[in-house]
């Protein structure tokens, strides 16, 4: 099997590492070796490989907690956005690992996931706080209220979600026409809550997370990954490059440039991640400033390890900063290959 690989030493990317991790991520944990079979060695579905590494995926004690956890969906409003426990992360997660809507657990997050929409989007519990009348104090709502609504930074990424995990049907289609609406003009989605709101408005700019994850989802569609949708999009994310500045909580301080995994908030791995899948953005600073940054954080055996860690997944290959990571490092592998092999 050893000498089947030989061939891929020819490849653009590998050689811009500092060693040759396709081995050391084939020996580790099933996840790293199922990706690292199918997006980096292009073994076809039906490989014997291939389907043993996905068995061992979606049986694993991980995997699924990880769909129990995503079936209790929201049963609380969020507190904050970057929460890694919220429901949707999960489901991302599970997309990310090569899980189908067939397989088993999956379509019942998914019937929970659009089970309620506002506007044309999958909305999330939760109510809109409203500004307080001058003199009085703000009250807080309930957060197990049965309302539902939709944001910038959730809402496209259940889109994004369902369509990673092979779900198609009407309510699909239609969150991703209304996000490709949305972001038809420069200056679009962004943070309506009263205490957040102003800076947007004031600079004229959408949100640089609903940028990026409006791109995901645009990403997955051939027909917008060229669209002015797409393009406008990217735009906030230049602006907020050449802004210099923080926005609310969006800054390129080590926060941004950190190697953490999952893609829950704005950072520099997400970002190469995302733009790393449109031709149109491969020469941009932006992605080339991402790709730069992680061609020199690798170690002597081309290798990557998280930065920083969120808590719950402390069990999880990428939830170590002590030794290399598996997934981390086939995440970077796949950004260099997209850019190099493109």
């Amino acid at each position: 099997m050893r000498g089947d690989r030989v061939w891929l030493m020819d490849k653009n990317w590998l050689p811009k590492l500092n060693g040759n991790p396709l081995e050391w991520m084939l020996e580790s944990n099933p996840w790293a070796r199922h990706g690292t079979l199918t997006d980096l060695m292009g073994y076809p579905k039906d490989a014997r490989e291939v389907m043993v590494a996905r068995k061992q995926v979606v049986e694993h004690p991980l995997m699924q907690q990880l769909i129990t956890e995503a079936s209790d969906w929201l049963p609380r409003a969020a507190t904050r956005n970057n929460d890694p426990k919220l429901s949707y992360f999960k489901l991302r997660m599970l997309a990310d690992f090569g899980f189908q809507a067939k397989d088993e657990g999956i379509e019942k997050i998914a019937r929970f996931a659009m089970a309620h929409m506002e506007d044309g989007l999958f909305a999330c519990r939760g109510q809109v706080p409203e500004r307080p009348q001058k003199g009085e104090n703000y009250i807080k709502p309930d957060p197990y209220a049965d309302h539902w609504h939709i944001a910038p930074c959730n809402s496209p990424m259940i889109t994004y979600s369902l369509l990673a995990l092979g779900f198609k049907n009407v309510s699909i289609d239609k969150s991703v026409e209304r996000l490709r609406v949305l972001w038809q003009s420069e200056a679009v989605w962004f943070c309506h809550l009263f205490f957040v709101e102003s800076q947007f408005k004031k600079l004229n700019v959408g949100c640089p997370i609903a940028a990026l994850m409006a791109l995901d989802v645009f990403s997955l569609k051939s027909e917008l990954k060229e669209s002015v949708s797409a393009k406008n999009a990217y735009t906030a994310l230049q602006f907020h490059k050449e802004y210099g500045k923080t926005i609310y909580y969006f800054g390129r301080s080590k926060n941004f440039w950190t190697f953490k995994y999952p893609y829950v908030w704005y950072n520099g791995l997400y970002l190469a991640n995302v733009l790393s899948r449109f031709l149109t953005f491969k020469d941009t600073p932006i992605l080339q400033e991402c790709i730069a940054w992680i061609l020199n954080s690798q170690d002597e055996k081309g290798r990557f390890k998280a930065t920083s860690i969120f808590l719950p997944y402390k069990h999880w290959d990428f939830g170590s900063k002590k030794e290399a990571s598996p997934w981390i490092t086939f995440l970077c592998c796949r950004i260099l290959k997209r850019v190099f092999n493109s």
